[in-house]
């Protein structure tokens, strides 16, 4: 959007509704039209980190804990390990054959798998390298606490799902799957509000790796 619209947007009046309204949307958008509010700018800081912090907690907790303990979709690796027996008259979302590995699955589903868990984290860093000129964010008390509170937020956002749907996207926060073990469930929470600041701390210093070497020698 900033390569594309890199200069304010002003509203015509005299245009029609919609021109105007995509003039409103590109505008609401558009970083530069936000310089001028410290708030906005901030938010819009916020949604950009969110935006990057998410896929890459989703590919560590994906490749790290669901794939391990056998909740991955697809055959798990041969290491030790317990895999929870699922109580009667529940019905999991992603069914899975346990005898079949990752590329030996159905080709949409192994995609899908690759796609959601991995290829995200991908385009982010690939985002983040290459394809922007986003500075480092400030205030960074502010982004912690900020991205603390979209992981709370998540979590009270999966619960939800949990009650609509009957199915948790985490075993570890279903309280069925961990009835007997409830204090796991909330150090599990804990511990993933916990990791929200050190992957934004990763993604900081991909941003202030890439300003250092992208920099000139006049601005060093």
């Amino acid at each position: 959007m900033h390569l594309m619209f890199p200069k304010a947007i002003e509203i015509n009046p005299e245009d029609r509704h919609g021109h105007k309204f995509k003039a409103y949307v590109l505008r609401f958008l558009s970083p530069p039209n936000k310089a001028d509010s410290h708030l906005r700018k901030f938010w819009f800081s916020m949604f950009y980190t969110m935006a990057h912090v998410f896929p890459f907690m989703n590919t560590m907790i994906y490749w790290g804990a669901l794939v391990p303990t056998g909740h991955g979709g697809f055959k798990p690796p041969s290491m030790p390990h317990r895999h929870p027996i699922e109580p009667p008259g529940v019905n999991a979302t992603v069914t899975y054959d346990p005898d079949k590995g990752l590329f030996e699955e159905d080709p949409i589903k192994s995609f899908s798998i690759i796609n959601v868990w991995t290829i995200t984290t991908v385009i982010a860093l690939m985002e983040i390298g290459f394809l922007n000129s986003i500075r480092r964010q400030t205030p960074v008390a502010a982004h912690t606490v900020g991205v603390m509170f979209c992981s709370g937020a998540y979590l009270a956002w999966a619960g939800i799902g949990k009650l609509l749907t009957g199915h948790s996207g985490l075993f570890f926060l279903d309280p069925e799957l961990m009835s007997d073990m409830p204090e796991a469930i909330i150090a599990a929470c804990i511990a993933f509000v916990a990791l929200s600041p050190g992957f934004f701390s990763y993604m900081y210093g991909l941003i202030a790796m890439r300003e250092t070497m992208t920099a000139t020698h006049s601005s060093r």
